[in-house]
């Protein structure tokens, strides 16, 4: 009798029990590292370069946290809020204005990786354990995740994109509705966030265009469904994706604008020309910078090289020899697929293969692209690259007798050593909070000095430059503190007043020019 309730119990108990082995062990590490990355996002101020000068002041502009009467920024800003894509500065903003902490702005990076790890789960049964520590293993992930850079989120909906055109590929059938409303959305986060993703999202669109034709062309007439329902639709989802260049060809007559386009030898109005967009050799440049070949020894948000020209200037950012695993993996699971399956031809791709040409084909823009040493813009290469291998290895379809190694928690093991090293090299500041209040930034960055200069109701002109510089032997502010300087950030002055950062005295009109004697 006694036996017979023991075993009841444990029967009862047995779904309960925590099997404690390697993947439990892998989940556990995933979640710290999730979790510390999630503290430090909503702990720590985001103090890069760019997410001052111009990330925070749009997202609190258009969320009226910090209206333009009260904060305006250099003129070439001014131009690049009329122009560039932002809706991931609006959902920064929304964050902003819901919880009323800055820090929560660094959240929308984080939820976007999080909701790609349940997305390769769900499309692709990717586990959520092997997911994120090998996705967070790439540098570029792992320093951006706590930021209010919009590189990560951006080409998160790359990925989407592009895993779910892989996944278009290597099938026989129409994307069910769900399947296309998830590619619509991965399309227009990626082209409203950055420019140099509207270019791809709509290479991409093509691509996937020319599959659904010929998967069109292929089905009974009987079964097909009306065109009249589909252009419709088609045209509406392609002005929603491509909002940003519509409205730039609207307004300004140029749908990258501000940045200089020619067109059959007519050049559009634009405000700026990058020198980056004129540099030669752009795939040697993509290459090394991937293979991380005189790049930074060091890995950041922006990989600046420090001013040391020894290295190549915002380059690296994949960890040149986990690129190569991953490429080494991707070849090795091909020729697995080849040996179960010699008589595949050309026309009857699988799974890995598929994957091999989509590596393939997907390099050669971002090889081509302007500034394609800068890999943070594209991202989406490595992500995408990583996240294939990653459905590879969670098939059914391995003879584990044979390949016993290529089991996800075992490879997920050898990604943790990646994940460790990267951890190592910059965890202590990226990882992990490490307490950097607004307090703090304000204390590091303002001059308080210059207050004295600002009085009730007054309109300044504050003198700005990048880096820290002399005119008339008075310092500039650099133009990356000057929206610090707004009353938002000083409640203690008890009275209103209006900022306009300038680089050139010309700008400032009427206004008050601060520091004083830059007239």
């Amino acid at each position: 009798m006694l036996n017979e309730m023991a075993n009841t119990k444990n029967k009862f108990l047995q779904p309960f029990k925590i099997k404690l082995g390697l993947e439990t062990a892998l989940l556990a590490i995933a979640l710290v590292a999730v979790v510390l990355i999630f503290l430090k996002a909503i702990i720590d101020i985001d103090t890069n370069y760019d997410t001052w000068w111009y990330h925070l002041p749009f997202a609190a502009r258009m969320w009226g946290i910090v209206p333009v009467e009260e904060f305006t920024p250099q003129l070439v800003i001014q131009y690049r809020f009329e122009g560039f894509p932002l809706l991931i500065q609006w959902l920064e903003g929304g964050l902003w204005f819901i919880t009323g902490r800055i820090q929560s702005a660094n959240l929308v990076g984080l939820f976007s990786l999080i909701i790609y790890l349940i997305f390769l789960q769900k499309y692709f049964q990717v586990p959520l354990y092997l997911s994120a520590i090998a996705l967070l293993a790439i540098p570029a992930v792992f320093t951006h995740a706590a930021t209010c850079f919009v590189d990560l989120p951006g080409n998160i909906g790359m990925s989407v994109l592009m895993m779910m055109t892989y996944r278009l590929y290597k099938g026989k059938q129409f994307p069910n509705p769900k399947a296309w409303f998830v590619m619509f959305l991965g399309a227009t986060v990626a082209a409203n966030t950055k420019p140099q993703l509207q270019v791809l999202t709509f290479l991409v669109l093509i691509a996937i265009a020319i599959k659904v034709l010929w998967l069109y062309l292929r089905q009974p007439a009987n079964s097909l469904p009306k065109l009249s329902k589909i252009i419709p639709i088609a045209l509406i989802a392609s002005l929603i994706i491509f909002a940003t260049p519509v409205k730039n060809i609207a307004l300004h007559g140029n749908p990258f604008y501000p940045i200089k386009v020619e067109v059959a030898g007519i050049v559009l109005n634009h405000e700026e020309n990058p020198k980056t967009y004129q540099e030669g050799n752009r795939p040697q440049k993509w290459l090394d910078s991937v293979l991380e070949i005189t790049t930074p020894t060091w890995w950041t948000t922006d990989q600046w090289n420090g001013g040391n020209s020894q290295y190549m200037d915002r380059g690296g950012g994949f960890f040149g020899t986990y690129v190569v695993f991953n490429l080494l993996l991707l070849i090795g699971l091909v020729i697995h697929e080849f040996r179960q399956n010699p008589l595949a031809s050309a026309k009857k791709l699988i799974d890995a293969r598929t994957a091999l040409i989509t590596v393939l084909v997907m390099s050669l823009v971002p090889a081509n692209f302007p500034q394609s040493h800068e890999l943070r813009y594209f991202m989406f290469w490595m992500i995408t690259f990583v996240s294939l291998n990653l459905y590879l290895l969670s098939r059914n379809k391995i003879e584990w007798q044979r390949w016993r190694w290529l089991q996800p928690k075992y490879v997920g093991f050898v990604y943790l050593i990646f994940h460790l090293y990267v951890q190592h090299k910059t965890g202590s500041f990226y990882g992990r909070p490490v307490g950097i209040s607004l307090e703090q930034q304000l204390e590091d960055t303002v001059r308080p000095e210059l207050f004295s200069q600002i009085t009730p109701n007054s309109q300044i002109c504050l003198k700005s430059q990048h880096g820290i510089s002399n005119e008339k032997r008075v310092p500039l502010v650099p133009m990356q503190n000057t929206f610090l300087y707004s009353s938002y950030f000083h409640p203690e002055l008890d009275y209103s007043y209006s900022i306009k950062a300038s680089l050139k005295s010309a700008e400032c009109g009427d206004r008050k020019i601060i520091p004083s004697d830059l007239n």
